[in-house]
């Protein structure tokens, strides 16, 4: 096998994907991509100056090439005198795998086709799922996601959670009043107030711990699996990207909140640590769908009892399955959601307004 040309051939995938897709991010979204991919095709760590020159050409060059690409399809990839399809990972990574490599391919946000070549830092079986834990990248593209589920293979990206620690330690300096970042933080020795050379190494241990929630809530994706087809269907086929960043957080909560998923574990194990860095790691859409774990944090912060988080856990887990069924109902009957956000924060203000007529 030549590896050296199977890593162009990946490559050449990942700039047709850039090149199709790099206008659905936002201008600040874009930016901090081309810097970590920067990074990463320089081989430099999150902390690592970037040299404002040489990034600036390597972006407008990446430009150029994108105008090229544009309407190219994706290629299909060989290996030795065989040929494989970008998405055909399980094969792929048959062969790959012998030689310490680990290869990712599915769809992103906004159906964006998404790629990666790394080697392999370890692997195991958890409940049936291949767990690849990937190290150092040898290409991507744009897309940052820490993990991934294709089939029944999990990817535990170790670059892309490093990079999203780092970010998480420098917005601890810009705060006054941490709460939950400055707990998670704190219990491994690290506050806002250390040179930041003395947190590089600690980000590797912090990067462990956090693969945990992350493998959690892949398994979570994995076992919560009924009505995958149909919701794929959905997904694919909603252009407004409000919509399809709602429809994927309704697939997050379910996830997290399944028996399966992270919270379930972390309240099983009592794991304070870990529930510090799930909450600090809730976007702003999960947040607006799972309000009983910000309140239920408030409250164990204060006197540390596992059963508001418990609570919190059926809460959101039993919105998901009713969010979810309900985005599929409509899909059903119209073969279309129309307008999401408006659907889910609808269904959210009924059931706020039937709690306190109880």
């Amino acid at each position: 096998m030549d590896v050296g040309r199977f890593i162009e051939q990946v490559k050449l995938n990942c700039n047709i994907s850039d090149a199709t897709f790099w206008g659905y991010y936002s201008m600040c979204g874009m930016l901090m991509r081309l810097r970590e991919l920067y990074r990463s095709e320089h081989s430099l760590m999150p902390w690592d100056p970037l040299p404002k020159e040489d990034i600036s050409v390597w972006i407008a060059s990446r430009e150029a090439l994108w105008e090229e690409l544009e309407d190219e399809d994706l290629r299909p990839l060989e290996i030795g005198d065989r040929r494989y399809g970008p998405f055909d990972v399980e094969r792929i990574n048959a062969v790959l795998n012998t030689r310490g490599l680990v290869y990712g391919g599915g769809y992103g946000r906004f159906n964006k086709p998404t790629f990666f070549l790394s080697t392999i830092e370890r692997e195991r079986e958890v409940h049936g799922c291949r767990v690849y834990y990937a190290g150092r990248e040898l290409c991507r593209d744009l897309s940052t996601s820490a993990a991934m589920l294709q089939g029944r293979s999990i990817f535990i990206r170790l670059e892309p959670l490093r990079s999203l620690l780092w970010d998480k330690y420098l917005e601890l300096q810009g705060r006054r009043f941490g709460g939950a970042l400055r707990e998670a933080f704190a219990t491994y020795g690290i506050d806002g107030t250390r040179p930041p050379e003395e947190v590089h190494g600690k980000i590797e241990t912090l990067g462990a711990e956090v693969s945990e929630i992350l493998l959690l809530h892949e398994l979570g994706e994995a076992f919560e699996h009924e009505r995958s087809g149909e919701w794929l269907d959905m997904l694919v086929n909603t252009s407004d990207r409000w919509s399809e960043f709602y429809i994927r957080g309704v697939k997050d909560l379910l996830a997290d909140t399944s028996d399966m998923g992270p919270l379930k574990s972390i309240v099983a194990r009592r794991h304070r640590a870990q529930l510090c860095f799930y909450v600090v790691l809730l976007d702003g859409i999960r947040k607006e769908l799972f309000p009983e774990m910000m309140n239920a944090f408030q409250v164990f912060a204060e006197d540390g009892d596992w059963s508001v988080i418990e609570e919190a856990r059926v809460a959101g887990y039993r919105r998901a399955v009713e969010l979810m069924e309900a985005l599929l109902t409509a899909w059903r009957a119209e073969g279309d959601v129309g307008d999401v956000r408006t659907l889910i924060r609808a269904f959210m203000g009924a059931g706020c307004e039937g709690k306190r007529n109880r």
